[in-house]
């Protein structure tokens, strides 16, 4: 599972297991607004939780809307709304690394705190779309919202030609000096699969199957 290094600070659903509420079977008749508007709530609540702003969201109710939609066979509206709007963040959070500092040990700082700002997001967006990972995903073959994440961060991070090589090289330069840097960046990268780095000899496992960052 993705990791994020800080506590999340709402009360989550699945802890108070809050009673959903029943649907009116003629609501999307009589209120046509009403997909587009959880589709909006739920693109804001990912858009907060990226931006670690207040979580202080009508969770329950998000909850309870995002059951009513995927009930009604309205997921796919609901998970390009996620798909979307989780690309746009990951895209906003990687773009400054390409001018990162050039000192290796605040470049892996920020690289890092970015990777679990993600995580962070991906772990609070599954729990207001859990209804939709656990029904509609499976049942129209759509990757899963954590399965979303891992994709999103490889392609904007580690398959970033001038972010893969700057990462290469703070992580040789820093061998022997900040180690618990390179140790988040191992387990950065045994979250995402060595091959995503594409770089012969840099990444290999050890005998209890840890994933290490070669020397140079």
């Amino acid at each position: 599972m993705l990791q994020a290094s800080s506590p999340v600070e709402y009360k989550s659903t699945r802890r108070r297991n809050p009673k959903i509420e029943p649907f009116e079977h003629n609501k999307l008749i009589k209120d046509p607004g009403f997909i587009p508007r959880v589709c909006n709530a739920v693109t804001q609540a990912i858009c907060k939780f990226y931006a670690q702003g207040s979580t202080k969201l009508p969770l329950e109710r998000l909850y309870r809307d995002v059951y009513n939609v995927v009930l009604h066979t309205k997921g796919e509206e609901l998970y390009k709304a996620m798909e979307i709007t989780m690309t746009s963040e990951v895209q906003s959070l990687c773009r400054p690394l390409d001018a990162a500092p050039e000192d290796d040990a605040l470049f892996l700082q920020e690289l890092l705190a970015k990777w679990n700002c993600h995580a962070r997001a991906v772990k609070m967006t599954h729990d207001i779309l859990a209804y939709l990972d656990r029904t509609f995903i499976p049942t129209n073959r759509r990757m899963p919202i954590h399965e979303v994440g891992l994709h999103l961060w490889r392609d904007n991070m580690a398959r970033s030609d001038k972010i893969r090589a700057r990462l290469i090289q703070a992580v040789r330069r820093q061998r022997g000096g900040e180690e618990e840097l390179v140790d988040g960046v191992n387990k950065m990268l045994t979250e995402l699969g060595a091959e995503v780095m594409n770089v012969p000899h840099l990444c290999f496992r050890d005998s209890a199957g840890k994933l290490h960052v070669a020397g140079p």
